[in-house]
Formats: structure tokens, C-alpha cells, sequence
């Protein structure tokens, strides 16, 4: 089986073509996964904690802003309000702290559409999740 010329040509612009858009995924790949989302605003937030046995609802807001340092934030509930330290971000991926009463509670989320979900730990005594949408 012999191929034509003009055979050989559509093989040949089919391969350019497959070459090229691999190529434009590669870039554009690259270029999304670089950007940090950008946190800053108030959260209505619902957070299910598992504190040594006794389980709890806490309703508030999560604050986070811009500051000459760099980003800084608050968490408003029923028990009180508290500041975020450590405020880390990757990605779509935040890490923040609260020191809550003298305990460390680390928190991980992941931002998506108009809001965040994620975990924390209650300094080794328990854990629990963490949801949030922007107002």
C-alpha cells in the first residue's frame, strides 16, 4: 500500500496541528497552575468541631484583608473573636492559625467558586471541618 503525495501532506499538517496544541496546553497549563486565589473578603462560615468527645456547631464570619505585611484576618463566632496567624497560600489552598484560648488550631482549605472547605485540628484533642461562603 503506497500513499499519495497529498496523502503525506494531510499527515504532515495533522501532525503540526497535534504538535501545536500540545504545545499551547503545556503554556496554558503552566500559566494556571502559577496564580494563588485571592482570599481577601468576609465569609459567612459554619464550622463542626469534635473537641475530646463533645461535638458543637459555631456559625460566624472569617475576615481576611489586606495589610502592609501581607494578608491578616479575623474569625468572629459565638465563643469570640480571634486573629488568623500564619496565613499561607498555594494554589487554591490556604493555611491559616487561630490560637483559640491558648490552643493552636491549624486550619486547611481549598477555595472553590465562591467559597472554601476544609479541615482543622484542635491542637491533637480533636478536629473538624470548616466551610465557607463570600458575602
Amino acid at each position: 500500500m503506497s500513499y499519495t503525495s497529498k496523502e503525506d501532506t494531510k499527515v504532515n499538517r495533522l501532525r503540526k496541528l497535534l504538535a501545536l496544541s500540545f504545545l499551547g496546553f503545556i503554556s496554558l497549563g503552566t500559566t494556571l497552575e502559577a496564580q494563588n486565589v485571592d482570599p481577601v473578603g468576609v465569609y459567612g462560615i459554619t464550622i463542626n468541631a469534635d473537641f475530646d468527645g463533645q461535638v458543637m456547631q459555631l456559625f460566624g464570619t472569617l475576615t481576611i484583608e489586606n495589610s502592609d505585611n501581607g494578608l491578616r484576618g479575623s474569625v468572629d463566632t459565638d465563643m469570640g473573636i480571634t486573629s488568623l496567624s500564619g496565613i499561607e497560600i498555594e494554589g487554591s489552598e490556604m493555611k491559616f492559625n487561630v490560637d483559640a484560648e491558648g490552643m493552636l488550631v491549624a486550619f486547611e482549605v481549598n477555595f472553590e467558586d465562591d467559597g472554601f472547605s476544609g479541615e482543622f485540628d484542635l491542637d491533637g484533642l480533636g478536629g473538624g471541618t470548616i466551610s465557607g461562603t463570600k458575602r
